[in-house]
């Protein structure tokens, strides 16, 4: 399978739409699974860009004991 490996605000995007679309928080790895669904890759490994994304006040996230993992929304 070929992936699209999107970057700057193509990638941004992306992970907003996804996360707005859900309507609810999300694990990582249902952020994973759902760009890999629409056969694209974040820039760098999800985890990473989800958390630089947090770190820069894009989008939100904690880590959930009950989901064990971290979980994102906007």
């Amino acid at each position: 399978m070929d992936y699209r490996r999107l970057q700057g605000d193509e990638a941004v995007d992306h992970i907003l739409m996804v996360l707005r679309e859900a309507g609810r928080p999300l694990t990582t790895r249902e952020v994973q699974e759902e760009t890999e669904r629409r056969r694209v890759q974040c820039p760098d490994s999800t985890v990473v860009f989800l958390t630089r994304l947090r770190r820069r006040g894009i989008i939100q996230g904690k880590r959930s004991q009950e989901r064990r993992g971290w979980v994102w929304w906007v």
